[in-house]
């Protein structure tokens, strides 16, 4: 029991302290980090897959992988693999190498080094392979991004999610229109702009659509001086409007949750 000198001139740090608080800044993150160097990227020629170079922290455990780092694969069976980053804390040591198996891809040790000592395998790149080819395979690679890169992405996301969306009308017969690709529960979350030649605006929440059976409500407007209605049904990711007079046109609908 103690206290610990870390970011201290002289302070005496371990690994382990290290790799805890970097483990923290990374948002308890393990993978690639993302936008330093090349990200590991990687191509494969004459059976052997090379690495570009780039950075992995594993629990905070930092490994640089070397531009042109180079494994090869033999073609000598019909097994699909993985290119393993192996982070083995016990001994202190990390390694480069080919996990294969017959039929599927093989499973990988995944312990927690935050709280004990073991093996970690991360996954760099996947293959399959024959008896006279090998090719490379889709996988969804883990990626660290930093803070900046997070926040950024969640602002477009939430701007995105509450941006208006227009829909495209397709015209049934005079007065009535419809829209597709929607769903009940969008429709829940949403408000409906819909413009009548080009000059009234109707709002109304999509809510509305669902408080009785029948998945329809009807929403008045007014328009040149006259009171309408104006029809709207839901069924099977399609939405029907009508308008209260034949010459009434639907010139544009809007969804905004």
């Amino acid at each position: 029991m103690g206290l610990q000198k870390i970011t201290f001139e002289g302070g005496n740090v371990t690994s382990k302290v290290d790799s805890d608080l970097y483990h923290f800044l990374f948002s308890s993150d393990v993978g690639i980090l993302k936008g330093l160097k090349s990200e590991i990227s990687y191509t494969l020629a004459n059976n052997t897959i090379t690495l570009s170079d780039g950075y992995v922290s594993v629990y905070g455990r930092i490994i640089y992988i070397e531009n042109q780092t180079t494994i090869g694969v033999t073609p000598d069976s019909s097994k699909f693999g993985y290119v393993i980053l192996g982070v083995n804390t016990t001994n202190n040591s990390v390694s480069l190498y080919l996990k294969e198996q017959t039929g599927s891809y093989p499973s990988l040790i995944i312990n927690n080094l935050l709280v004990t000592d073991g093996i970690y395998e991360l996954v760099l790149c996947a293959y399959s392979k024959t008896t006279t080819s090998v090719a490379l395979t889709s996988y969804s690679r883990k990626l660290i991004s930093n803070d900046r890169t997070r926040v950024d992405d969640l602002d477009n996301q939430v701007f995105n999610h509450y941006l208006p969306v227009r829909k495209s009308l397709t015209l049934v017969n005079a007065g009535t229109y419809r829209f597709s690709g929607t769903s009940s529960d969008e429709l829940r979350q949403s408000i409906l702009y819909v413009t009548i030649n080009n000059h009234a605006v109707v709002t109304f929440p999509g809510e509305q659509m669902f408080l009785f059976v029948g998945s329809n409500t009807s929403v008045s407007y007014r328009y040149a001086s006259g009171d309408y209605s104006l029809s709207v049904v839901y069924e099977n990711g399609i939405v029907t409007l009508t308008t209260g007079n034949t010459t009434h046109n639907i010139t544009s609908i809007f969804m905004k949750k």
